[in-house]
């Protein structure tokens, strides 16, 4: 046997093993990685679904947290992993946008390093402030904002986060000055802080109101009508703030580029139909969270796009840099 025919028996039978392989999948637990702090919304919907997908796939679904950087290193776990479909990524939104708005790493493209399953759940965000700040209605929130006397750190989730941003966007738009942004790794790590009152405001998820309850006061919500959650929270267009754009944070489950189709195909299978679950939207309900369906991974490619234009397009008439 020549070397050419050496070759091409070696690469026949690398495809042999691959094609065993995908055919056998899965054979062992899959990783599901969350780039914020347990607690979260974020990490809240991943348990949700990764109970059922288990099931579903007939191997366990664990979840892991490697929060940092507004879950960029969770993100740079799961780009770098082999595409193999047993490590996976519930990303929010912000992980798959903003490193494109942001320019943050040259060596990473997750419209490159990464190929999107499906858009899978959706939570909305509240402008909401310590019931112990005794600010109970927009109005008084603008008036804090405007006055220079007093503390105005908002917390977020990192900077460059959706929470960075949406901050910085009511700042801009109540025209305050001398705002501070103060960064931590997740939304739970800057709870006691918020609390206490060191931290004046900050955007939040449903779950977290439902969880927090009467320790929040929630000021405006940032969607067209009032949520069933929230109903005595007004809308920004009711306090009149007109919102200028989607702020909707949704997640979805991402894999490393390049992983091949009939992965994909079964993977997205199997994530889908649980979305169209009525028993899964009731589990998500508890949480404030609704399921996304119908979402291939065309579409939901489609809708990061889409975002990245949008959220592209405000970032830089704020002139956010993502490094703040």
């Amino acid at each position: 046997m020549n070397k050419w025919s050496s070759a091409f028996a070696c690469t026949l039978a690398l495809c042999a093993v691959c094609a065993s392989a995908q055919e056998n999948f899965p054979n062992r637990p899959i990783r599901l990685l969350v780039g914020f702090p347990p607690g979260g919304s974020t990490d809240v919907s991943a348990r949700v679904l990764a109970q059922r997908l288990g099931a579903s796939l007939g191997q366990a679904v664990v979840v892991e947290n490697r929060a940092g950087a507004g879950g960029h290193v969770a993100t740079l776990a799961v780009a770098g992993a082999p595409p193999d479909g047993y490590t996976l990524l519930w990303a929010n939104s912000s992980q798959v946008v903003l490193p494109v708005v942001f320019k943050q790493d040259a060596n990473f493209d997750p419209l490159r390093d990464l190929t999107p399953l499906t858009a899978a759940t959706k939570v909305d965000s509240l402008l909401v402030v310590p019931a112990t700040s005794g600010i109970t209605t927009f109005k008084q929130f603008v008036s804090m904002l405007q006055d220079n006397s007093k503390n105005k750190a908002y917390g977020t989730q990192g900077a460059g986060t959706p929470g960075h941003i949406m901050n910085a966007w009511v700042a801009s738009r109540a025209g305050a000055t001398n705002t501070v942004a103060v960064h931590y790794k997740g939304a739970t790590n800057s709870e006691a802080d918020f609390l206490s009152g060191q931290i004046t405001y900050r955007f939040d998820t449903v779950t977290t109101l439902k969880r927090l309850g009467n320790k929040l006061n929630c000021l405006a919500s940032l969607t067209e009508k009032r949520l069933p959650d929230a109903p005595d929270c007004p809308t920004f267009a009711e306090v009149g703030m007109p919102l200028d754009i989607d702020w909707t944070l949704w997640n979805s489950v991402q894999a490393p580029g390049r992983i091949p189709k009939p992965l994909l195909d079964r993977l997205y299978g199997s994530v889908s139909r649980i979305l169209e679950d009525a028993e899964f939207a009731k589990d998500l309900a508890k949480f404030g969270i609704t399921p996304m369906t119908g979402y291939t991974p065309e579409k939901t490619r489609s809708l990061q796009v889409q975002q990245i234009r949008e959220w592209g397009d405000a970032v830089k008439r704020m002139g956010i840099t993502g490094s703040e």
